[in-house]
């Protein structure tokens, strides 16, 4: 009895800290904690008597039990249940709230105490006196695992299992969210780290509090990073840390979030209560022949991890990946992107043969040696823009895009391709602003987070470099997404806008507009224009899903032959919108005295119905020819200067560059030279394929003909060059910024 009242006098305290400081909650507080106090100092002897131990045991369920109360607490505070149950018995929410809780906690300490406890005691000293069960395990292993040794490996795999579930709590999720395989093998990474540990010093309290610590901190960490920039903490960030620790500096830690509150006083129950139950054989030293048979089962383990994580689909977008696959296993399944494989006949000196047959004298002047003025360059990309009759010809009540149908003068247009669809927005970015294709890249990542480091070569650099353009990119939404505010820094952006600088006037849906978000373009121009501009502008307008029914949104667009596809209609629509947006960029740069480049393209298409996909096209894209339709999305390059009207069929976004590089009178620098070349064989590539000139048709890199092979291989050892090879990167092919 005196532990059931112990722990409800106690937590009874811990969550009255939780609710308001009114006058009461104040007074109560102190009361309970004096009460409670008072208790553990005149138990304090027995409390610690060897022969009182369980009481010590209750103490630590403490923490265990107002954590449980904590949850029901923030869970329930806006619950519409518990707030209709005061309204009947007409008393304050937070009194039922407190009585609920208070109820939970003693129920909770019963169950764990008194149930769990006690079970898990006799269970574990029946195993260990059974000297039949141990005999067999002796025989089978070649090695004595009497004298608690046993024991220690199962207090082992409790903190494995109990670490897992936390590092997923500290963001909120369940560990079921994962599935039942993924949480098994997130609890085998944390096991092979703690019997690694305990091979090692050969004692299991150590092993258990340094392996499972280092992953509470781990998951800590990952916290504090996600609510700062809103992605998961990743292996990549290991190599930032130093400017990681810098940025810290302008966010505040404190309050310390709930979550982690609450998942750490859990930590240090469940280490109390493993001490309590294995006092002695917790201390157990290991002999060297069991220590190597530990490390033998951290060797196996560790291969088996290696093979599963190396299949495993990562994800990238906000939390995705620790609710698929659990933060741990997710987290070590992403050290496989930290590099890519070296090429096959990868060779500095042929990149540095590349590098000279591809450089002009001019090249390998200094860096602004010929500057002159140039146009200013305007860059779009226009969230999931497409024209969608590229997938099947479908008809509407009016034309969707009216104004970018009728640009021809002084207008290089046609369809690129992308290697996204659908979303993950920042690799359209990466291609057409460095040149580079995901083609070698992982399917899974995204540059932006583990590749684009300091000095990172790209379109911005080079037009720094060489022609002293100030470069400014502006996104109006929160900078938190794919790590823009770094990468574009790294890429040699001077300065970045995201939705807090935007007067957020005009809103479609729930999201900044392109008119405005064009406006907004056109102001930062004409407080600049006295130097040559490269504006690099991402959209959010038309960002899914395509279901909203609220305030913002007027619907013009509709299917003449469908009427089941809302989504679409709304998609459509929003294109429309866009589209007048599109008239007045064009209109107003116009009628300005100064040279301007305006490059517009979409950076994938939108994720609809796959039913209106099979509709409109009579297909399933089950051929990699009909697959490639969902990645074409249009662009056009317009001056408001005379240059060569160009239709391009099919290019893609890593050739993009080079096009607005000739429509400003430019010199492609010398990768470009090296892309123009590549483009003549291989017309548009993508994370999917390339287009083949021989099969007029779209293939696979492994199905590529000698000449085709050839040119890829090329491009694969330069990109490797570019973005791996740290200690060898060409500086002639890829300067860096300083």
């Amino acid at each position: 009895m005196f532990q059931i009242l112990f722990i409800a006098i106690s937590y009874g305290a811990l969550l009255l800290l939780l609710m308001p400081a009114t006058g009461v909650g104040v007074i109560a507080t102190a009361v309970l904690f004096a009460f409670g106090l008072g208790l553990l100092v005149f138990h304090f002897k027995k409390v610690f008597d060897s022969k009182n131990r369980n009481k010590f045991l209750a103490f630590a369920t403490v923490l265990i039990v107002a954590n449980s109360g904590q949850i029901f607490y923030i869970r329930w505070l806006h619950s519409s249940k518990i707030q209709a149950i005061a309204s009947v018995l007409h008393v304050p929410v937070e009194v039922m709230l407190f009585i609920g809780a208070l109820t939970l906690s003693v129920l909770s300490a019963y169950f764990v105490y008194a149930g769990l406890g006690m079970l898990a005691k006799k269970l574990f000293y029946r195993m260990e006196q059974h000297s039949g069960f141990v005999a067999v395990v002796n025989k089978l292993s070649g090695i004595d695992w009497s004298n608690n040794l046993f024991l220690n490996l199962v207090y082992c795999l409790i903190a494995a299992v109990i670490t897992v579930i936390l590092a997923q709590g500290m963001l909120g999720l369940g560990y079921l969210s994962m599935g039942r395989t993924n949480f098994r093998w997130g609890i085998l990474i944390v096991l092979a780290v703690i019997l690694f540990l305990y091979s090692l010093f050969g004692r299991a309290l150590p092993a258990v509090f340094i392996g499972s610590g280092l992953w509470m901190v781990l998951a800590t960490i990952n916290v504090y990073v996600y609510s700062f920039r809103g992605r998961l903490l990743e292996p990549v960030d290991i190599f930032s840390a130093g400017t990681a620790i810098n940025v810290a500096k302008n966010y505040s830690l404190f309050p310390i979030p709930p979550e982690i509150r609450s998942c750490w006083r859990i930590f240090a129950a469940m280490l109390v209560v493993l001490w309590l139950l294995s006092s002695t054989g917790i201390k157990l030293r290991l002999t060297l022949k069991k220590r190597l048979a530990l490390l033998a089962i951290c060797a196996v383990s560790s291969v088996s991890i290696f093979f599963y994580a190396s299949g495993l689909q990562t994800h990238h977008w906000y939390n995705e990946d620790a609710i698929y696959n659990g933060y741990i296993l997710g987290f070590v399944s992403k050290f496989k992107e930290l590099s890519a494989s070296k090429p096959d006949h990868y060779s500095t000196e042929l990149i540095a043969e590349l590098a000279d047959e591809y450089t002009t004298e001019s090249d390998k002047n200094a860096p602004g040696s010929e500057l002159r003025e140039q146009p200013h360059i305007i860059v779009i990309m226009n969230e999931a823009f497409s024209d969608l009759s590229v997938v099947g010809e479908f008809s509407t009540n009016t034309q969707v895009m009216p104004f970018f149908s009728s640009l021809k003068e002084n207008t290089v247009s046609g369809y690129t391709l992308t290697s996204v669809y659908g979303g993950n927005t920042a690799n359209s970015e990466y291609e057409f602003l460095t040149g580079n294709s995901l083609a070698w890249l992982s399917p899974n990542i995204v540059p932006y987070q583990q590749y684009v480091r300091p000095s990172t070569y790209s379109m911005v650099s080079y037009l720094k470099l060489q022609y002293n353009y100030k470069c400014i990119a502006m996104h109006p939404f929160y900078s938190s997404g794919w790590n823009r505010p770094a990468a574009y820094a790294h890429l040699g952006f001077d300065e970045c806008y995201f939705i807090e600088d935007f007067p957020q006037r005009d809103y479609v849906r729930e999201f900044i507009s392109d008119q405005e978000m064009f406006e907004f373009l056109i102001e930062t121009y004409e407080a600049q224009k006295d130097e040559p501009l490269f504006l690099f502008g991402v959209t959010m307008q038309n960002h899914g899903g395509y279901t909203y029914s609220g305030e913002n949104w007027t619907q013009t667009i509709s299917l003449n032959d469908y009427e089941v596809f809302p989504e679409v209609e709304q998609y459509l629509s929003l294109i429309r919108k866009t589209d007048e947006a599109v008239e007045y960029l064009i209109t107003y740069f116009q009628n300005v005295d100064e040279d301007v480049i305006i490059v517009f393209f979409g950076d994938h298409q939108p994720k609809l119905d796959a039913e209106f996909y099979a509709a409109v096209s009579g297909t399933t894209a089950d051929t990699l020819d009909e697959q490639q339709k969902r990645y074409q999305v249009p662009f056009f390059i317009w001056t408001n200067y005379d240059i060569e009207e160009k239709y391009i069929e099919c290019t893609s976004l890593n050739y993009l560059s080079s096009y607005v590089y000739e429509a400003a009178g430019i010199a492609l620098p010398p990768y470009n030279r090296f892309l123009r070349e590549l483009e003549v064989v291989v017309p548009a590539i993508n994370a999917n394929g390339f287009y083949s000139l021989e099969e007029k048709g779209y293939l696979t890199v492994e199905q590529a003909n000698e000449d085709e092979l050839y040119w890829l291989q090329l491009y694969e050892m330069l990109q490797y060059n570019n973005i791996f090879d740290k200690k060898q990167k060409n500086e002639v092919m890829f300067p860096a910024l300083n």
